[in-house]
This record gives C-alpha cells, sequence and structure tokens, in this order.
C-alpha cells in the first residue's frame, strides 16, 4: 500500500495535466483488482469531468450527469458500497461498488468509485480506500487551487487584451480627434482623426511638438492649460487649430490631467470635436436674420393688402355670431306668425258662424271664441313683428357700414362714436357670454380718417379684451368698458384730438410681453387661433396712416387698457369743413 501511494504522489507530482487523473485511476484499479475504477472530479475552472482507468485523457460531462454518476456516494461520510450500478456511457452494470470523497472545497468536488462483479469489497479494502483517500486529499486540492489560479490569470490576462483592443480601436477609429500631451505640453500620441483634422500625414509633423504649435492662438492655449492646472479639467473649450494648408478648424476640446501622488501632472488627456459646420450654419442664421430684419422693413410696403385680409379674416370669424343674431328675431317672428293664423283662423270660423246664425247669436259667438281678447293683441303682435325687422335690418346695416365705409381708399369724415357702435354689433357674439359692455361716449367732432380701418382697429381691440377675459374660465361675466374724449391742443384746434380707450378686466399683460405686443406675428394665441397681426396692423393703422398713437397700460391681473389718440384734423394738414347731415 505504501508502494502505492509513493507512485500517485509520484505521478501527481510528475504530471501537472489532467491526464494525471487516468493514471491514478489505472493504479487504484491495479491495487484493488478492480474491473473498473474512474474518478470523477470538478477541476480549477469549474469543469465537470471523469476519467476511467485504461484510459489517455479525462471526459468532460455535462453537469447533470455528472452528479448522476456520483449520485450514489455524495452523501456516505467515508467510503461508501452500494450496487449492482454502472457508470454513465456504460451498458453493462456491476454487482459490487466501492467509493470515496477525494476533495470537497468551494464547490471542486472529486471522488473515486471502484467496481467489480466478482466479489464483494472487504472491510480491509474499504479502510484502505479511505487511508488513500486521506493522503490524495491535500495533494488534490493544491492542484485544484493551481488550476483556478492559472484560469484566473488567463482569463484576467483575455479581458487585459480585450479591453486594450476595444481601447486602441476607440482611439484609432474615433471621429473626434484624441490626444495626449505631457507635462510639457508636448504631444506624445494622437489619433488618425486628429492627423486629418489638422491636415497633417506624418507623425514626426506633430508628435515631439508642443500643441500649441497647432493652436491659431497659442496665448488662448496657455489659459486653457491654466484651467487645467487650476481644476484638474476643462469642459467644451473653445478652440481654434491651424491647418497644415493655412486653413482653420472651429472646434470644441475637452480634456483632463493626470497626476501623481505628489499633485503633480504628468499627462494631458484630450478629446477635440471638429465643430467647423456648426459655425457656419450659426453664420448662415445671422446672414437669414438680416435678410429676415430687411424682409420685415418691406412689409410695410404691402400691408394694405394685409390689413385687408386681416379685416375679411375677423369677418369671417364673427359670420357664425351674426347669423346667430339674426336667428333670434327671426325665431320669434316665426312664433308670432303662428299666433296670427291660429287667431285667423278662430275669427274666420266665429264669424262664419255669426253670419250663419246672426241676431243675438253674435255676442254670445264673440264671448265664446274670445274674439275681444285676440282683437286686442294684434296689435301688439304686429308691433313684435315690426321691431323683428328691423333688428335684422339694423344688424345688416351696421354691417355693410362696418365693411365698406371706406370703399374708396380715401380719407373721409367719420363719426368714432357710430364707428364704436358699428364694431359692437360685429363683435358681439364674441362679447356676449364673457363680458359687460361699459360705454361712457363723448360729445366729439367727427375727424378724417379711414373709417373702415379705424373700425377694424376698434373691432381687434373689443375680440382681444374678450378672449383675454374668456382665457380665465372666470364663473361670473368680465367687464369691457370703452369711453371716448376729446383732447383739445393749446392755442387753436388744429391739434385737438379724439381719444378712445378700451379696457378690459382680464388677466393683464407681462411687461416682456407688453414690449413685443406690436410686432409682426408675435401672438401668445394657440396655433390656429390668430396670426399676430392685429395688433401691428392696428398700429400701423393708427401710427403711420392716421399720425395718432396707440399706447397699452397694464399690470399682471389687473386687466390692459388700449388708448388711441386721432388727430381730427387727419395726419397732416387743417381739417376740412364739415359736410352737412
Amino acid at each position: 500500500m505504501i508502494e502505492t501511494v509513493a507512485e500517485l504522489c509520484r505521478i501527481f507530482a510528475q504530471d501537472a495535466t489532467e491526464k494525471a487523473y487516468a493514471q491514478v485511476a489505472g493504479v487504484l484499479k491495479r491495487f484493488f483488482e478492480a474491473e473498473t475504477a474512474a474518478l470523477f472530479y470538478v477541476n480549477g475552472r469549474k469543469e465537470f469531468s471523469f476519467c476511467l482507468a485504461g484510459t489517455e485523457f479525462p471526459i468532460g460531462l455535462p453537469e447533470a450527469r455528472w452528479r448522476e454518476g456520483v449520485g450514489p456516494v455524495r452523501s456516505a461520510p467515508e467510503v461508501s458500497r452500494f450496487g449492482p450500478w454502472t457508470l454513465p456511457g456504460f451498458e453493462s452494470p456491476l454487482e459490487h461498488w466501492m467509493s470515496s470523497e477525494l476533495h470537497a472545497a468551494e464547490g471542486h468536488l472529486s471522488f473515486v468509485l471502484l467496481g467489480r462483479s466478482a466479489r464483494t469489497w472487504a472491510a480491509g479494502e474499504g479502510s484502505a480506500l479511505s487511508s488513500i483517500a486521506r493522503t490524495l486529499t491535500p495533494i488534490i486540492d493544491v492542484r485544484i487551487e493551481r488550476e483556478r489560479e492559472e484560469f484566473v490569470r488567463r482569463q484576467v490576462e483575455k479581458n487585459l487584451a480585450e479591453s486594450e483592443r476595444r481601447l486602441r480601436a476607440f482611439f484609432e477609429d474615433s471621429r473626434d480627434m484624441i490626444y495626449t500631451a505631457n507635462a510639457e505640453d508636448v504631444v506624445t500620441s494622437m489619433n488618425a482623426a486628429g492627423f486629418a483634422l489638422t491636415g497633417r500625414s506624418e507623425r514626426h509633423e506633430i508628435l515631439g511638438h508642443p500643441f500649441s504649435d497647432l493652436a491659431l492662438n497659442p496665448e488662448d492655449r496657455e489659459h486653457f492649460l491654466g484651467r487645467i492646472r487650476s481644476e484638474g479639467f476643462a469642459s467644451d473649450y473653445e478652440i481654434v487649430l491651424r491647418r497644415k494648408d493655412g486653413g482653420t478648424v472651429f472646434a470644441l476640446e475637452t480634456a483632463h490631467a493626470l497626476k501623481d501622488a505628489e499633485g503633480r501632472i504628468v499627462e494631458v488627456q484630450g478629446i477635440i470635436k471638429d465643430i467647423s459646420e456648426r459655425i457656419m450654419s450659426e453664420r448662415e442664421l445671422w446672414k437669414a436674420n438680416l435678410e429676415l430684419a430687411e424682409a420685415n422693413r418691406k412689409l410695410q410696403q404691402t400691408q394694405m393688402i394685409m390689413i385687408q385680409h386681416e379685416k375679411l379674416a375677423s369677418i369671417g370669424q364673427l359670420a357664425a355670431g351674426i347669423a346667430h343674431e339674426i336667428n333670434n328675431p327671426v325665431g320669434f317672428l316665426k312664433s308670432n306668425n303662428s299666433f296670427l293664423e291660429r287667431a285667423a283662423g278662430k275669427v274666420v270660423q266665429a264669424w262664419g258662424e255669426a253670419k250663419a246664425a246672426a241676431g243675438p247669436l253674435v255676442a254670445e259667438i264673440e264671448e265664446k271664441y274670445d274674439l275681444a281678447y285676440t282683437f286686442s293683441q294684434l296689435d301688439s303682435l304686429f308691433a313684435g313683428s315690426n321691431d323683428g325687422f328691423s333688428r335684422i335690418t339694423s344688424i345688416v346695416s351696421n354691417l355693410k357700414r362696418f365693411s365698406y365705409i371706406d370703399a374708396s381708399g380715401q380719407f373721409d369724415f367719420y363719426d368714432v362714436n357710430a364707428g364704436i357702435e358699428n364694431s359692437l354689433v360685429v363683435a358681439w357674439n364674441e362679447i356676449k357670454y364673457v363680458a359687460e359692455i361699459r360705454k361712457s361716449l363723448g360729445e366729439l367732432p367727427k375727424i378724417k380718417a379711414l373709417g373702415g380701418e379705424i373700425n377694424q382697429v376698434i373691432l381687434n381691440l373689443l375680440v382681444n379684451a374678450a378672449q383675454a377675459i374668456e382665457s380665465q374660465k372666470r364663473p361670473e361675466k368680465g367687464l369691457i368698458e370703452i369711453a371716448t374724449s376729446l383732447r383739445r391742443a393749446e392755442g387753436g384746434a388744429g391739434g385737438d384730438r379724439v381719444v378712445i380707450e378700451i379696457g378690459d378686466d382680464g388677466p393683464g399683460i407681462p411687461e416682456p410681453i407688453r414690449l413685443r405686443i406690436f410686432d409682426p406675428f408675435f401672438t401668445t394665441k394657440e396655433p390656429g387661433k390668430g396670426t399676430g397681426l392685429g395688433l401691428s396692423i392696428s398700429y400701423d393703422i393708427v401710427v403711420s396712416k392716421h399720425g395718432g398713437s396707440l399706447t397699452v397700460e397694464s399690470s399682471p391681473g389687473e386687466g390692459a387698457t388700449f388708448v388711441i389718440e386721432l388727430p381730427v384734423a387727419g395726419p397732416s394738414g387743417p381739417r376740412a369743413a364739415e359736410p352737412g347731415p
């Protein structure tokens, strides 16, 4: 037995590979006169294997098959006996089996199994196997630990090699310039994108040279390095590189410093991104802005057409409201006509009976059909119908006056108070559900103006006031106040002005918005609710065309008041004689 143990130790000492397990299985088979001997083990790489006596290499098994093979012996404290049983992959079972655990640390299990059919296993053979197992256990422990360390070392080397490959690929294949420089800012490495960005192809043209040689402004590079030294990094620093061909590259640089234990910089690592296209786009944007400013100036020349379009758009939006207003009088006119039809039927029927009966029956018939009451209502019914027709005529008339008052396009005498009344009729459907109207209209002379365009200004301000109040979603109605007055000039009537004030108790206008409300196309309304031209056009009508002024007074939460001032005599020259009525 001592010679056998020595031979087993010699095998493990001379052969560090897994082939040694097969040799050990062969020695144990011979020593114990077994028909077969097998070693089941988990190596340092945590691979499940077993080997047979007489073979040269171990056989790898799936974990489930491996555990099936050692199933009968795992629960035994030392040596276990069982049978009949067959090894995995073999067909003929053996009657008598003896097994022992060789190693069981950190999941690296090892078992030896001996099988034969000729005779059972004696107690002494079990003791011998147990003794051999105790002798081999520390040797197998050392082998598995070495295998594990070698496996870990190779995995680390593999991972390091993979990381190095990926970092090298990132460095070389990056589309942005990547570089390193030493503490003196001398370039020590640069990727292909960096050479292409600077227009250089030879390594000696960049490596070993100060990075400042690549900067259009070397002093700016010193400022950048100052930030690196003080903060340890710099992000999105704008830099202009100088190409070999004399061109320039606008770029953003992000870099950080590697420092030693004493805090001294040993290397600067940086990434530079080319933003030349963005810079060119910004220049194009500036150019476009200048062109837009010029187009805005030319916009003044075409505002007459836009005014007309705005007027038509406003009238179109209010058409549904006007139709609604027309439907109200038409409705009760129809009701009155129905009543008259029924009453006339009674009269015809009553008088028909009276003619047939004659005499005192007429009085009875009159009382029976209540003709006195019916006749007394005819006058009021006709009066109501006439009133309805008058309202329809008034609405249509006001709309016509609003739309066609300046069809000639010439300045003419214009009644401001009448224009307000006309505009209220047109805007009433926008106003009536959200606000009450309070008017304070003073005595005014007629002014020289384009009446239709002034109506348009008043309409815009009224609709804006109603929409501002509506935006608050208030349970109660708001208030729109309209006031007119005459501001006389000192020294004569040549400078008299009519003042129109249209105010609301809506949300008011914040200061930043108040400075822009008269800009073309500026609007705070949702898409499809406004063009942003109403106040701009109104301002042009009042100020540019009529020589007046249009201002706004507002505080957030306290409403807004628009003040229009129009010269009585028109935009220039003394006022013409007022025509007769």
